[in-house]
């Protein structure tokens, strides 16, 4: 068994897809003794049509701080973090809001490919996996060349749909793609997650596989986080044993803590006999 200090990918009911409130998920962090949190709750651009709340930035901090004063002298640290959908082709509205507001972790996410869901099967009924996933990779790595955020969130975040349409899915097969995008990353001094919630869907895979980490790893990578990606408090760094064999097999003694968006700190990988 391997003890985890860090959950630094989860959501509460700031994030419009979760109804859960802060104080709710860091319970249960400290419950399973995590040492950091980072609240990463959506800040996404839709459709009016959708009908989804948006991200507030402001109820999100007034929420934190009042959570600060009540938990940290618990002993837990608690980081002010943001997941970015898409910010390639939203800068100009997300900037404003990151400069303003003092963040510790910003996450960058693809959730969506030439404006079609990956949650959906509509964008995999359109192409064969090889030409689905090199188009997502593709933009991927625009996105990260882009730049403007801290960590890249769950690299291979399409499979989990992809695996329900096509019955398959094995990341190796894209490996020239995927070194595309951690070459990015290492260039624009973005780090990257493991983020565990592939292992609760039907694919039952961490996004990204340890392949993939070994990839980033021999490359020169070397600012790794693990995020459970929670949305509820049973979530809360689950997985993240798994997560962490994976980074020891590729190499990783350590993940990386943030603070004001800089890397502060190293935290050791630590087995637990």
């Amino acid at each position: 068994m391997i003890y985890s200090p860090i959950d630094y990918h989860t959501h509460t009911n700031h994030s419009w897809d979760c109804r859960i409130p802060m104080p709710e998920m860091i319970r249960a962090a400290m419950d399973i003794g995590l040492k950091e949190i980072a609240f990463t709750d959506h800040f996404d651009q839709f459709d009016e049509s959708l009908r989804r709340p948006k991200y507030n930035s402001a109820v999100y901090f007034e929420t934190l701080n009042v959570c600060r004063a009540e938990f940290e002298p618990g002993g837990i640290t608690i980081r002010a973090g943001v997941e970015v959908g898409e910010p390639h082709l939203y800068g100009e509205l997300v900037r404003p809001v990151l400069e303003q507001s003092p963040y510790d972790v910003v996450l960058g996410s693809l959730h969506f490919a030439e404006g079609l869901s990956m949650s959906d099967a509509t964008f995999f009924q359109k192409y064969p996996l090889q030409e689905a996933m090199k188009r997502y990779f593709g933009e991927m790595a625009e996105m990260v060349r882009k730049g403007g955020f801290d960590l890249l969130a769950h690299l291979d975040f399409p499979k989990r749909r992809a695996y329900k349409v096509y019955g398959r899915f094995d990341l190796r097969e894209f490996e020239t793609e995927v070194r595309e995008v951690w070459q990015a990353c290492i260039e624009n001094n973005i780090g990257i997650e493991i983020n565990t919630a592939g292992l609760r869907h039907d694919v039952n895979q961490l996004h990204p596989t340890v392949e993939a980490l070994t990839w980033y790893r021999e490359m020169g990578g070397d600012i790794l986080t693990i995020g459970s990606d929670a949305h509820r408090p049973a979530d809360v760094a689950a997985g993240t044993n798994l997560a962490l064999e994976a980074a020891l097999m590729a190499g990783f003694d350590s993940v990386t803590s943030y603070e004001s968006r800089q890397p502060v700190g190293r935290l050791s990988i630590v087995p637990i006999l």
